[in-house]
């Protein structure tokens, strides 16, 4: 299991990370930018790591009310949604409460935040907020840029047994077999604890693979 916790908390490709004005300088010519994935980033690393069988989640709508706030703008109403997500990965739940102006907004928070307890996109957390240009007049800023994961490097560094497991987990998931692939690495917790647990579980992953 250790092993499928640290492909969940992998860093995503820059690409992927999006930036969201969290304020703006008095002349609106500098905004601080903050990291994040949108849920479908979220949803696509838990289908990769252990397979659409792997995990499944579940949602609870907490509130949805309108709400009147006061400020030096005046009085306005704004729509609050809280949603409660369940999140199951492998067996293992997690749970936690997002919010946003509307009821998607708010499921996609909580799917994320739920998320984040099991490392997904959690390193976003420590990155640091940082100051780039704006344009108010288009509402533009360019992005900070992020640095590429060293996913080669870290798979030089696997052995060479584990790179195999993950070939055969991939032809299970091709072949529709990833939940059963998913208990067998969750008996083994990853990929063993000793060279016989692994080789025991190459083993049970190719017969079930052969049928």
């Amino acid at each position: 299991m250790d092993e499928v916790w640290r492909k969940l908390a992998e860093p995503f490709p820059p690409g992927e990370v999006q930036w969201r004005v969290e304020a703006l300088s008095r002349d609106k010519k500098r905004a601080l930018v903050v990291p994040y994935v949108d849920a479908r980033t979220v949803l696509d690393r838990l289908d990769k790591v252990v397979g659409p069988e792997g995990w499944h989640d579940a949602y609870e709508v907490l509130s949805d009310q309108e709400r009147t706030l006061r400020d030096e703008r005046g009085e306005r109403k704004e729509r609050l949604c809280e949603v409660k997500c369940r999140l199951t990965v492998l067996g293992v739940t997690k749970e936690d409460v997002g919010e946003g102006d509307t009821l998607k907004a708010a499921f996609s928070d909580a799917l994320k935040r739920a998320a984040v307890k099991f490392g997904v996109g959690r390193y976003l957390y420590r990155l640091e907020k940082q100051w780039v240009d704006y344009d108010p007049e288009k509402g533009r800023f360019t992005p900070p840029k992020l640095p590429e994961p060293e996913d080669e490097a870290e798979e030089e560094e696997k052995p060479e047994a584990y790179r195999l497991i993950d070939q055969l987990l991939e032809r299970l998931k091709e072949k529709g077999l990833g939940k059963e692939a998913a208990r067998i690495i969750t008996k083994y917790g990853g990929y063993g604890k000793t060279p016989e647990e692994t080789r025991r579980l190459y083993g049970e992953l190719r017969a079930l693979l052969k049928g």
